[in-house]
C-alpha cells in the first residue's frame, strides 16, 4: 500500500469536524463520536495526529496547527461529553501514526489499530477530574 498524503481543508464546529474538498464536504466526524487523539511524541516526528473514530475508521492529520487543532478538540468533547477525550502519545521509534490508524480496510476487517492505555498522556486532560487528590 502506498503512503500518500492531500492537501485538506479542515473545518471545526461546536459539534464537528469537517474535511472539504474543492468547496465540498467530503467527510464529516461529530466530537462526540471521537473516543481518542493520538500525536507523535519524539522531538524529531512529525507535526501528525490521529482522530480515533470507532464508528468508522481514523483521520489522520499533519499540519503545523497540530497542538491548537488538538486543544479546541479537547474542549470541544469536554463541552459536549463532560468528560476528557483521551490523548495518546506515540514515541520512538515510531516515525507516523500509521501504525495507531484505523483505516477503512482495517474497519472492513474488524480491526483497531487504536493505541492501548499505556499509550495514554493523562498530563493532555484539559480538566482535572475529582479523582485527583492534591
Amino acid at each position: 500500500m502506498f503512503d500518500w498524503t492531500q492537501t485538506r481543508t479542515l473545518a471545526i464546529t461546536p459539534t464537528a469536524m469537517y474535511n472539504i474538498h474543492n468547496k465540498k464536504v467530503k467527510r464529516c466526524i461529530m466530537i462526540k463520536d471521537i473516543d481518542g487523539i493520538s500525536k507523535i511524541t519524539n522531538a524529531r516526528g512529525k507535526n501528525e495526529f490521529a482522530v480515533h473514530v470507532p464508528k468508522a475508521y481514523d483521520y489522520r492529520f499533519e499540519t503545523d496547527k497540530r497542538e491548537h487543532i488538538i486543544e479546541l478538540l479537547k474542549r470541544l468533547w469536554y463541552n459536549i461529553n463532560k468528560e476528557n477525550v483521551p490523548v495518546y502519545g506515540i514515541p520512538a521509534p515510531a516515525k507516523d501514526l500509521k501504525d495507531f490508524t484505523t483505516t477503512e480496510k482495517d474497519m472492513k476487517k474488524n480491526r483497531s489499530k487504536h493505541p492501548t492505555s499505556d499509550y495514554r498522556i493523562l498530563s493532555e486532560d484539559c480538566i482535572e477530574t475529582t479523582g485527583s487528590s492534591g
